[in-house]
């Protein structure tokens, strides 16, 4: 039995939107993309890239995006398969056509920039961009499942899906990966001076990258450095001392 209905939405300016117009003006293909697009931008369980909200991510269905609501949320896809499927989404949401990764997308806004833009500016790594994909895809197979009595039992262990449970707290996962490379990292400088202050807020461009001191930081790595990487370095670099002391 086929059943037809008139859906209608009020937006919150009091007009009202016809549902079955703009199902037929996007077509049906775009359509089941939309609900894709929703989760990879950002839901109640899925983080948004810094700076791509929604309305970004709504332009994006003028470009056409293969494959995309025939993987995600679908069971038994391999993470090689989301990936490949998912930077059709990503790369031109950061308005990337030459690039084929993050990373590469990553290194390439940083370069072309006078002055280089913020971290949280530049898209997510190919290893945390996997994670955000896991996530989507989990949040995707409930949505598809839902008029099911239970999940599927690939979607009951979250752990699977970009999630870190430790006891009754829930965290995303975030990857341990180098957020560039290494030749680059090592130039990475702040200008912080202030006694006692130095490099312990998020002012500081290291800091809020957790990186530690490098030679060309300003404060050198000295006594006014406050930073927790830059002590945590020295802890360890102390205790090997101790223990070496210890085995002579």
């Amino acid at each position: 039995m086929q059943v037809s209905a008139k859906i209608e939405m009020e937006k919150w300016n009091g007009d009202v939107m016809d549902i079955n117009e703009t199902v037929r003006r996007l077509g049906l293909r775009k359509c089941s993309q939309l609900i894709c697009v929703y989760a990879l931008s950002g839901c109640d369980t899925v983080s948004y890239p810094f700076g791509k909200g929604k309305l970004s991510a709504l332009k994006l269905p003028k470009i056409d995006m293969p494959g995309l609501d025939q993987v995600l949320g679908q069971p038994s896809v391999t993470h090689a398969q989301l990936q490949d499927t998912t930077c059709t989404f990503f790369l031109p949401l950061y308005g990337q056509k030459s690039c084929t990764t993050m990373n590469d997308t990553r290194a390439h806004l940083y370069r072309c920039r006078k002055k280089p833009p913020p971290l949280k500016k530049l898209p997510p790594t190919d290893a945390n961009l996997q994670l955000h994909v896991l996530r989507a895809h989990l949040q995707m197979l409930l949505w598809k499942a839902a008029d099911q009595c239970d999940p599927l039992v690939e979607a009951r262990n979250i752990a699977n899906f970009g999630w870190n449970i430790e006891g009754s707290t829930i965290t995303p996962a975030v990857s341990t990966a180098p957020v560039a490379p290494q030749a680059l990292l090592d130039v990475v400088s702040c200008s912080c001076t202030a006694k006692g202050k130095a490099s312990s807020g998020t002012r500081c461009s290291c800091s809020r990258a957790a990186l530690s001191y490098t030679d060309y930081c300003k404060c050198e790595g000295g006594d006014i450095c406050c930073s927790p990487f830059a002590n945590k370095h020295m802890d360890i670099e102390d205790d090997e001392r101790e223990l070496h002391v210890d085995n002579e």
